[in-house]
């Protein structure tokens, strides 16, 4: 099973960490969650679902930033930024809170891939990355090579 997932927008893309974008995700639909009002435009439940689909889903979708509208899109960052600053502020993700996420019924066990704790920073290079490939400022990786971010260890280079 696969452990990457594309991050396209436009012409540009990177990898990202299935684990990394699937406990981002989560986090960020809870924010979209809680955001929602009685005003909030018809979309915003799908928002949300989208969040908890690709979290759980993993590898077996590209996250493609052009398939929202420009609204849609912008309210995906903020919740995903808004996301990393929360698990930033309890330092990360333990084994132990994933296990009681219903979102992830069954698959809780397997899904931290044998992690026992998700460090909150390569969370929050992951969102800011996400923001800056919607904004077109992404730096562009070198020449055969891709970004892949949300890792353990943080953004890496692959390929070449």
């Amino acid at each position: 099973m696969s452990k990457t997932v594309p991050v396209i927008s436009g012409d540009a893309m990177f990898w990202a960490y299935d684990v990394a974008l699937g406990v981002l995700f989560i986090e960020a639909a809870r924010v979209c969650g809680e955001t929602a009002t009685d005003r909030s435009p018809s979309w915003w439940a799908e928002l949300e679902q989208d969040l908890r689909t690709h979290a759980v889903v993993g590898s077996s979708f590209a996250v493609l930033l052009d398939d929202y509208g420009a609204e849609q899109r912008q309210e995906l960052l903020n919740c995903a930024l808004e996301a990393a600053r929360r698990i930033e502020a309890r330092g990360g993700v333990a084994r132990d809170e994933v296990a009681t996420w219903p979102e992830l019924e069954e698959s809780a066990t397997s899904f931290l891939r044998g992690a026992q704790h998700i460090d909150a920073a390569p969370l929050v290079e992951l969102a800011e990355a996400l923001a800056d490939l919607a904004a077109g400022t992404l730096p562009p990786a070198p020449a055969e090579q891709h970004w892949y971010f949300g890792t353990p260890e943080g953004r890496i280079l692959q390929g070449g």
